[in-house]
């Protein structure tokens, strides 16, 4: 008897114990269910009846729809909208016949903000059979947010007008957008981001701006407008505008540069071209000032050469004239002295002074024709019959003397023929004289050759006529070449040259419908042909 109580006894200490243990488990489940306050938990069995829920969809209910809700209550009697209730209905109905799955939702409160909720539908089994469903409720609205702000900001990362980058220190670019691609010529940032490995190797065309910029951004952490040339995909330059800052960490440690970058290629072009007009205005300021001067000196020579031309041919008469008379004189008193010459050296020499200076006087008056005649102001875009001949002689009688001094055999060809061509003669003049000019500072110092040849019937169509000048200078850098005729390029700066000399040629030539074409090797001297339609 004693023996089968103690044995209850033991058994009902037992079942106390055990249910001591099974309410601390109920209450540890049910604080871990309800502590977290974002968390909602729910479940429902196959009539779409609460059968628990945790603390927070019990506030979340009271709180948006003043409903205290409690088992067995319906769950659609919280929401109050026939689309919500058709929603959740599908949802609930996927779950019970057995899906789990994640789903993010939208719920309006009955005040009219938006939450968003990703939820997580399970079935409720037991034994393989389904009794109902649980619902983890889980708000992301300020995440959900925080995503959206993000793409917004993404968006405007990528429609972005201007290049936005942000790299490594090290030359890699960590990030860069759709635009910034396209400035630099690659098919997307992806191609960029994988093709540049080292932006300031492969990117900067300046290693003196390389340098700058690295210094002004380690110095001052920011960097403000500043104007580069950059290279391409393809090789090819732009210029480009940026500005940058360094982010650093607690450490002071670059994490990150990052910047804008904006093409300004058209913006410096068209400053090249203001500045190009600037220079010419004030190059035709200058011209028209010669030309007034060069008209006035013209006018000036003249005047005294006109005495010459008059008086040099009654000078010849009286010398013929008087050698009979001084001839009588020889052979009755012999050899005599005339002017510091004996006469018998003079009666030789004479008749030739005589001649050179008729010739001289006859230079001077040509040289002054053609003086005014280069000086006279021509209307914009007049063109008449040309002869491609008188170009040369044009251009011959102003540098001669110079050509003689650098190349002192220097060969002319002209045509056996007139050459024709529409144009303005004294435009193509000033062409020539800047070819055989800058041909004259290109030959060495003693064995200079130049070589001027006129052009008929040149190239493959035959249609082409002009002047080509050949010498044996320092020829030109194939680098060099390719920029020749571009407005302020010069290989003279240092010399005083301005860079305009060939650019304003090739402008004449342009608007001759002709062209200046270059072909040279360095040291071995350039040959350059300024060729124009013939006139058919």
């Amino acid at each position: 008897m004693n023996a089968g109580r103690e044995d209850l006894l033991q058994r009902l200490r037992e079942l106390e114990r055990s249910n001591r243990q099974l309410t601390r488990e109920v209450q540890d489940l049910r604080a871990l269910i309800d502590t977290p306050l974002n968390v909602m938990l729910f479940s429902l069995d196959l009539n779409y009846n609460y059968i628990t829920f945790n603390q927070a969809h019990r506030e979340f209910v009271k709180h948006n729809w003043n409903l205290d809700i409690h088992p067995g209550m319906h769950v659609f009697d919280v929401l109050n909208e026939p689309d919500e209730r058709a929603s959740s209905r599908r949802n609930f109905d996927r779950v019970l016949a057995g899906e789990s799955y994640i789903l993010r939702r939208k719920y309006r409160k009955p005040k009219g903000e938006i939450g968003f909720y990703q939820n997580t539908y399970v079935p409720l089994q037991r034994g393989g059979e389904i009794l109902g469903a649980v619902v983890f409720a889980h708000d992301i609205t300020e995440w959900n947010e925080r995503e959206e702000e993000g793409k917004k900001y993404r968006a405007i990362f990528e429609k972005a007008l201007e290049g936005i980058y942000r790299s490594t220190s090290g030359g890699r670019f960590i990030e860069a957008n759709r635009e910034m691609a396209r400035i630099l010529g690659y098919d997307s940032p992806q191609d960029l981001m994988s093709t540049i490995t080292d932006i300031s190797r492969q990117l900067y065309c300046d290693p003196d701006d390389r340098e700058l910029v690295f210094s002004i951004l380690r110095r001052d952490g920011v960097l403000k407008d500043f104007e580069t040339r950059m290279r391409r995909k393809d090789g090819s330059e732009i210029w480009v505008e940026f500005n940058a800052r360094i982010e650093k960490d607690d450490q002071g440690r670059t994490v990150f540069i990052e910047g804008k970058l904006t093409d300004i290629t058209t913006r410096k072009e068209a400053e090249r071209k203001a500045q190009l007009r600037g220079q010419k205005m004030i190059q035709a300021d200058k011209m028209a000032s010669l030309g007034v001067l060069v008209a006035g000196v013209a006018h000036e020579i003249n005047n005294p050469n006109s005495f010459l031309t008059l008086n040099l041919p009654l000078l010849r008469d009286v010398w013929a004239d008087a050698l009979h008379v001084l001839d009588e004189y020889q052979e009755e008193h012999g050899d005599f002295v005339l002017g510091g010459l004996e006469y018998s050296e003079l009666r030789q020499q004479m008749p030739l002074l005589l001649q050179g200076m008729v010739d001289g006087s006859e230079r001077i008056k040509d040289i002054v024709s053609r003086l005014k005649d280069y000086s006279r102001q021509r209307p914009e875009g007049e063109r008449e019959t040309t002869d491609v001949n008188s170009v040369v002689a044009g251009a011959l009688a102003f540098v001669r003397q110079k050509l003689k001094t650098a190349a002192p055999g220097y060969l002319v060809r002209l045509g056996a023929e007139p050459v024709l061509v529409e144009a303005d003669l004294q435009r193509l003049i000033q062409v020539l004289i800047n070819l055989l000019v800058n041909a004259c500072e290109a030959v060495p110092a003693s064995g200079g050759e130049i070589t001027l040849q006129v052009l008929s019937g040149y190239g493959e169509d035959k249609a082409w006529a002009g002047v080509e000048v050949r010498d044996n200078g320092c020829g030109i850098l194939p680098h060099d070449l390719k920029y020749i005729q571009d407005p302020f390029f010069t290989t003279k700066r240092e010399l005083g040259g301005t860079g305009l000399g060939l650019s304003i040629s090739s402008a004449i030539m342009h608007d001759h419908g002709g062209r200046l074409e270059f072909s040279s090797q360095p040291g071995q001297g350039t040959c350059v042909r300024m060729l124009l339609p013939m006139t058919r």
